[in-house]
């Protein structure tokens, strides 16, 4: 059976050995270097510790032959490990696939889809009473993963469609046009940019949206709510994965009012001020005072602000 895997042998954890004390340090050592295959490899021992729970639980009904002894119990228990490892190294039932997507959506860490071919037939590779406890495991992950939020009067659902972006945020972006100068369409764009349209809306660890639209983060002068979740910046123009503390607020219009109060409030952004319509003006003054590191920020609000009116 083939499998393509996105780390070497070297890297990938689920080819050492069952005791293995330098285990922690090395996966510590790749969420360093690459968020997302840290999290699809913490998400791959989380599906490696269920199944050895499991097996632990068939191998305690196991109403045949004598009583192992110890060490017998200690090598059985050694060797039901390592093929639980080796069976997930090859694709396993996928939970640990869709768990890395969940937290990747949670922690905004985009997780490439992988190419594996998954056990031929698992239920015929392991007991069905094992395949019903993993798969009733694999749902509760997926309930815990994607908590729902509770909507109040004051919350207003983000679209995740342009058309109705544009239209659901339109109305609230309507008072804060009015204090900068510029056309509401291109504070809607700036907000489309920053949340890839709703897509990458900064969200509290029980799913509840924070409504920081526009990547505001919680300096020390904030005295609101705020929320840390892991952001892409640019050092040296090259971009870097870290996690930072962001604003949060208890609705739309409070997530537009802090945005006007930023812009027109900061000396670094009073270039951007009485834009109008003009989207490459805005883009460049916000740019040129700090407002992104992306290099390229300018150009991506101008097209963003495009395909907004389009829209």
């Amino acid at each position: 059976m083939s499998v393509v895997s996105s780390l070497n042998p070297a890297t990938d954890l689920s080819r050492q050995l069952a005791l293995d004390p330098s285990g922690a340090s090395r996966l510590a050592d790749i969420a360093r270097k690459s968020p997302e295959e840290g999290i699809r490899q913490v998400a791959h021992q989380f599906e490696s510790m269920l199944m050895e729970t499991m097996v632990r639980s068939m191998r305690a009904t196991d109403l045949g032959g004598e009583e192992d002894s110890s060490d017998m119990q200690t090598w059985r228990g050694m060797l039901d490990q390592q093929m639980v490892q080796a069976m997930v190294g090859s694709g396993g039932i996928g939970m640990g696939d869709m768990l890395a997507r969940e937290i990747g959506k949670l922690s905004q860490v985009e997780m490439p889809a992988r190419e594996v071919q998954r056990l031929a037939s698992p239920a015929s590779t392991l007991p069905s009473a094992l395949m019903q406890s993993l798969e009733r495991a694999r749902l509760a992950v997926k309930t815990v993963a994607e908590p729902a939020a509770v909507p109040t009067d004051s919350q207003v659902a983000i679209p995740r469609e342009a058309r109705a972006f544009v239209e659901t945020l339109l109305p609230h972006a309507q008072k804060a046009a009015a204090q900068l100068g510029v056309d509401a369409h291109l504070i809607v764009s700036h907000a489309a940019l920053e949340s890839g349209w709703g897509k990458r809306t900064i969200r509290h660890p029980d799913g509840r949206e924070s409504y920081n639209l526009f990547g505001i983060k919680a300096g020390g002068s904030w005295q609101g709510d705020s929320v840390a979740t892991l952001t892409t910046e640019f050092v040296g123009g090259k971009a870097q994965k870290q996690v930072e503390s962001f604003r949060a607020y208890g609705s739309l219009q409070e997530a537009f009012n802090d945005y006007a109060r930023l812009i027109q409030g900061s000396s670094r952004y009073q270039a951007a001020l009485g834009s109008g319509t003009d989207a490459a003006a805005y883009g460049k003054a916000l740019q040129q005072g700090g407002y992104a590191t992306d290099p390229a920020y300018a150009q991506k609000l101008q097209a963003v602000a495009r395909s907004a009116r389009q829209g």
